[in-house]
C-alpha cells in the first residue's frame, strides 16, 4: 500500500482580477473628479485639444507633456476636458510627500 500522495497543482495568472481592480481603480478616480471638484487634474489625452478646454473654463495651465496635462480647476474644468476628447481626468489627491 503505497503512503505517497500525489497532488497536481496549477496555477492560473489572475487575469480577471487584475483586469477589475484596474477597472475600478480607472473608473473610481474618474467619478472622483467630478464628485470632489479637486483643486488639481491631470487630464490624459491630446494636450492640442485639451488646452483650450482649460484656458476657456478658468482653469489654469500647469504643465503639459506628449499625452497628458495638469491643470488647477475652475468651476467646470472636468466637464471642459471631457468635452475635448480626455481619455480620464484624474485628481491630484497628495501634496508632497509626507505632513506639512
Amino acid at each position: 500500500m503505497p503512503t505517497t500522495t500525489e497532488a497536481s497543482v496549477t496555477r492560473k495568472l489572475p487575469i480577471p482580477g487584475l483586469l477589475a481592480v484596474a477597472v475600478i481603480w480607472f473608473a473610481g478616480l474618474g467619478i472622483v473628479a467630478f464628485a470632489v471638484r479637486p483643486d488639481t487634474v491631470v487630464g490624459f489625452g491630446s494636450p492640442a485639444r485639451m488646452i483650450p478646454a482649460v484656458v476657456g473654463s478658468d482653469g489654469y495651465l500647469l504643465d503639459a507633456g506628449r499625452f497628458y496635462i495638469s491643470a488647477r480647476t475652475g468651476p467646470s474644468t472636468v466637464r471642459s476636458l471631457y468635452a475635448a476628447g480626455a481619455w480620464f481626468v484624474w485628481p491630484v489627491i497628495g501634496k508632497g510627500c509626507g505632513r506639512q
